[in-house]
């Protein structure tokens, strides 16, 4: 098996967390405690910090495309030094720098978890999660040149992520072939935990027993999350936010969006929508 890093790969409110608090109980002992702020598939690859003391650069002074071939050398050291799997949270598109480097490097890989959403209940989601409106919203998800972690008045401590479109966010995890895929979809998981976590375990090499997933899927219930949240605390909410963990649910935005809005992220993400059965049945 080859690399040792297992990218989750999302668009942003798509389960990601959920998913990475299922696989931390599932690589601890059962019955052992540990922090929410301290999940597997942390932000070590998109910390400015660990990027700028492991490659010698001051990556604030560079653009997002000039970076890249040092965060793909990262993502080799940080491959190297564990023997994995390494879980590994990423919101950026999969992509490769104008002489064919890839961000996300096949050696250092040993699969890609990439998990998707309806983007109708993403809008919901990412608008509460980022404070903004939900037209604002839809149009962040249309957006080619959509980033996280980028403003005009201050550096962030993370490094600059490329959004994108939503479709063409989809569409970069599962139409690359050089790292193994498992696609995973969020209703699928709300659906059926246990099997969803049982597919991800097997893509990443874990050898796992029904008992152990069971108790990992238990353990990470959205009630047990939102009261581990009320009582520590969540260091990746926004500061503004009320709270992380909102609801979970899928379809909420049936008596949430318009029939306009619906239509536009419909215009918006055709194509992908229809390639994981996404399409409202008045639009297919």
């Amino acid at each position: 098996m080859s690399g040792s890093i297992v990218w989750l790969a999302s668009y942003p409110k798509s389960g990601n967390t959920w998913l990475r608090a299922m696989l931390t109980h599932l690589v601890h002992s059962p019955g052992a405690d540990f922090s929410i702020n301290a999940l597997a598939g942390g932000i070590e690859g998109g910390d400015r910090h660990t990027l700028d003391d492991a490659c010698a650069i001051s990556s604030a002074e560079m653009r997002p495309a000039e970076l890249l071939p040092y965060r793909a050398l990262l993502h080799r050291q940080m491959a190297a030094a564990t023997p994995g799997p390494l879980f590994v949270k990423t919101h950026d598109q999969y992509a490769r720098a104008s002489d064919g480097t890839a961000l996300f490097p096949a050696d250092a890989s040993r699969a890609a978890i990439c998990l998707v959403r309806n983007p109708l209940d993403v809008a919901l989601s990412f608008a509460h999660h980022s404070q903004q409106d939900i037209e604002t919203t839809i149009a962040r998800m249309a957006d080619p040149d959509a980033m996280l972690n980028v403003w005009p008045d201050r550096i962030s401590d993370f490094l600059p992520v490329h959004l994108g479109r939503w479709g063409d966010h989809v569409e970069s995890w599962t139409g690359q072939d050089a790292i193994p895929l498992c696609l995973l979809r969020y209703e699928d998981m709300l659906a059926d935990p246990l099997a969803a976590l049982a597919r991800v375990a097997a893509a990443a090499g874990l050898d796992a027993a029904p008992a152990a997933l069971a108790a990992a899927v238990a353990a990470s219930s959205f009630e047990r999350l939102q009261a581990r949240e009320a009582a520590e605390g969540f260091a990746e909410k926004p500061a503004n936010m009320p709270g992380f963990f909102r609801s979970g649910r899928a379809g909420e935005w049936r008596a949430a969006l318009t029939d306009a809005q619906v239509a536009r992220i419909v215009a918006d993400h055709r194509d992908a929508m229809a390639a994981l059965d996404y399409l409202p049945a008045s639009t297919a």
